[in-house]
């Protein structure tokens, strides 16, 4: 691949922030459809989702269209720990704001990121083999770097995306934690 990850991620934050408020929504609305016809996702019970920022799929209505699950944000480590935690959130208000100016829960019970059935996870550009590019800080596949020693432990890792992120191959490195799936407004990619 000639592009770097750098330029990657420039490329595809650009592409998705080109995307109108409409377009936005529908991709949402597409992507939640498909994805509440997938087993996984009817099984789930505690449920990992994320605050959309900078044109990221909102996958947030899940809580309206599931009102019987657990759903849970991340929460960002607090120096030196260098896992993300989940907080519960039942929709509500989140008045509190972390570094990355992301909101946060602050009062709502925590479960450990390994008890989660199931986590949406965020990305910049993934490949139709799992491979995801994040921004860049690593929290995801620190998290989650328990699922390489112990292939099928942990939550389900499912990549939420705008189908125009899609690549053919991403660059990778031995640290990056592959996907089990993504989905897109268009269709539902198994990785594994």
């Amino acid at each position: 691949m000639s592009e770097n990850k750098t330029q990657l991620r420039r490329r595809m934050r650009a592409g998705r922030r080109q995307l109108s408020a409409y377009q936005q929504r529908l991709h949402g609305r597409a992507a939640i459809t498909l994805l509440s016809r997938i087993p996984q996702m009817k099984r789930a019970r505690h449920i990992g989702i994320y605050w959309p920022m900078d044109g990221e799929l909102d996958i947030r209505p899940l809580l309206q269209r599931f009102p019987e699950k657990y759903f849970y944000l991340p929460v960002l480590p607090v120096e030196p720990h260098p896992h993300l935690g989940f907080k519960q959130w039942n929709g509500g208000p989140l008045p509190f704001r972390n570094r990355f100016d992301i909101p946060e829960p602050v009062r709502s019970p925590s479960r450990a990121a390994g008890l989660l059935d199931l986590v949406l996870v965020p990305l910049v550009a993934f490949d139709p083999n799992g491979a995801r590019l994040g921004m860049g800080a690593g929290f995801y596949d620190r998290t989650f770097e328990h699922k390489q020693l112990l292939p099928g432990s942990g939550p389900q890792l499912i990549g939420a995306a705008h189908q125009l992120q899609c690549v053919e191959q991403l660059p990778t490195d031995n640290w990056d934690i592959p996907l089990d799936m993504v989905v897109t407004e268009q269709r539902i990619y198994r990785c594994r």
